[in-house]
C-alpha cells in the first residue's frame, strides 16, 4: 500500500515519524514524506524519498510572535514566569497558520499519488485536511506526553477555512489512530483510539566517535539546550551556566551543542568536552545524568536510554513534559529562575549519588521498552488502510 508521512519544517517534529516510516518500507509498502523544502534534506537523510510541497515558514519569528518576545530580550526571571504561562490558543492559531503554507501543495499531491494512509506529527494539520480530501484514514503520531490534545476543542474553528476550500467537512487532528510512544505513566488522560509503540531514539544522522566506545572511569553528565531556544532568542541558552555550575563535580561534562550554537556557551573549562552535532542516542546509554531545556526528542531519547534528567523549563510545552516526567520519578525539574549555580550543583549530586533516581529510571525504561516495536504495529496501521478500523496491539505481558 502507499503510505503519506508528512511534517512541518522542524526537524523535531519529523524525527518521530522515522522509525515508523522505516518499519512500513521495511515491511514493502511505498513510503514517500512530504514537508516543506525546508524540510527536503532532513527527509532524504533519513532514507526516505521527499516531496516538496508549500512554502517554508520562519518558525523561529513565528515562535517570538507567539510567546511574545524579542530576539535579544535579556533573560530574566520576570521573562522565564512570562514565558512558562499557558500559550494553547496562540500556538494553536500558530500551527494552523503553518499549515496554511502547505496545505494546497499536501492535497494536490495527495490527490495525485493517492495514498491508503496519512501520517502525521500532532500539529500537521495539513496531514489531516489532505487525508479527508482524498477519504483514507489518518495516523497522528506523538513525540512525547499529549499536550495537543488540550487545544482539541479549538481546533475545528481554526481549521475551518482550510477544510472549506477542500469541500471537506470530516477532518479529525486527532487522527483515527493515535500512535503513542509514552508509558502509560508519563502520558496524560485522553479519549481516542491509541496504539503504544516503543520510543526509538532517532535524532538525525549520526557518526559515532571512537572515544564512546571507551568506558567512562567517573560519572558521566551530558548538557544539552535543543536548537530552538537559540533560534528564538540566544539569551535562554543556559547550557553554559549549566556547565560553570557542574565543571568542579567529580564527573566527566560533556556539552552537545549545534555547531552554530557553539558561541553561546561562553568560556568552557579547560576539564569539560564540548562536541558539535553528535546525536544524543549514541551518546545518551553512556551518561548517568542529562542536563537539558525539556524538549520533546531530548527528554523521551533520555527516557528511552534510562537516564535520570535534570530539566530547566522554559516555554510551556517544555514545562509540561518536565511535569510528566517528575511525576514518574524520572526527572528532577528546576526553574531558571531557581538555577543558580550552588541550586544546580546540590540538584546534579542529588541525582548522581541517590539511587532513587536510577532506579526509578530504569523501571520507566522498563516500560517503555515493553512497548511494541514500530515493525509490530505495521499489521494495525494495514487493517485500518484497509478497513477504515484499527484493533491496538498492546504491551507484551511481562
Amino acid at each position: 500500500m502507499r503510505v503519506l508521512f508528512t511534517a512541518w519544517a522542524w526537524p523535531p517534529h519529523y524525527y518521530p515519524l522515522v522509525p515508523l516510516a522505516w518499519a512500513m518500507r521495511n515491511a514493502g509498502h511505498e513510503i514517500r514524506v512530504a514537508g516543506p523544502p525546508a524540510l527536503a534534506d532532513t527527509i532524504t537523510h533519513s532514507g526516505q524519498p521527499a516531496v516538496e510541497v508549500g512554502l517554508d515558514a520562519d518558525f523561529s519569528e513565528m515562535t517570538r510572535g507567539t510567546m511574545k518576545i524579542d530576539r535579544d530580550a535579556p533573560a530574566t526571571p520576570e521573562l522565564w514566569r512570562e514565558l512558562r504561562k499557558p500559550k494553547g490558543e496562540r500556538a494553536l492559531k500558530m500551527f494552523a497558520s503553518i499549515a496554511d503554507t502547505m496545505v494546497d501543495g499536501l492535497v494536490d499531491f495527495a490527490r495525485a499519488w493517492e495514498p491508503d494512509l496519512v501520517v502525521h506529527s500532532p500539529t500537521s494539520y495539513a496531514g489531516a485536511i489532505a487525508a479527508a480530501a482524498v477519504g483514507v484514514p489518518n495516523v497522528r503520531v506523538l513525540m512525547a506526553p499529549d499536550i495537543a490534545y488540550r487545544g482539541r476543542h479549538a481546533e475545528p474553528a481554526l481549521l475551518a477555512d482550510m477544510c472549506a476550500r477542500f469541500g471537506v467537512t470530516d477532518v479529525n487532528p486527532l487522527g483515527a489512530l493515535t500512535v503513542d510512544p509514552c508509558p502509560p505513566r508519563i502520558q496524560i488522560p485522553s479519549e481516542y483510539p491509541r496504539q503504544l509503540m516503543r520510543y526509538v531514539p532517532y535524532n538525525g544522522p549520526a557518526e559515532m566517535p571512537h572515544w564512546l566506545l571507551e568506558p567512562p572511569t567517573r560519572k558521566r553528565v551530558c548538557i544539552t539546550w535543543g536548537t530552538t531556544l537559540a533560534a528564538v532568542n540566544p539569551n535562554l541558552v543556559l547550557a553554559g551556566r549549566m556547565l560553570e555550575a557542574v565543571a568542579d563535580l567529580d564527573a566527566e561534562v560533556i556539552v552537545t551543542v549545534a555547531p552554530s550554537h557553539r558561541e553561546f556557551l561562553g568560556p568552557v573549562p579547560d576539564n569539560v568536552r564540548v562536541v558539535e552535532g553528535l546525536s544524543l542516542h549514541l551518546l545518551l546509554p553512556t551518561c548517568d545524568l542529562m542536563i537539558h531545556q525539556g524538549g520533546n526528542g531530548t527528554t523521551m531519547t533520555a527516557m528511552a536510554s534510562g537516564v535520570p534528567q535534570l530539566i530547566v523549563p522554559q516555554f510551556p510545552d517544555q514545562a509540561f513534559v518536565a511535569e510528566r516526567m517528575a511525576s514518574a520519578g524520572a526527572a528532577d525539574v528546576l526553574l531558571p529562575e531557581d538555577a543558580d549555580a550552588d541550586t544546580v550543583r546540590a540538584r546534579v549530586r542529588d541525582l548522581l549519588e541517590n539511587p532513587r533516581w536510577a532506579r526509578d529510571t530504569a523501571r520507566l525504561r522498563a516500560e517503555a521498552e515493553a512497548l511494541p516495536a514500530p515493525t509490530d504495529i505495521v499489521p494495525v496501521l494495514e487493517e485500518l488502510a484497509r478497513t477504515g478500523r484499527a484493533r491496538p496491539t498492546g504491551a507484551p505481558a511481562a
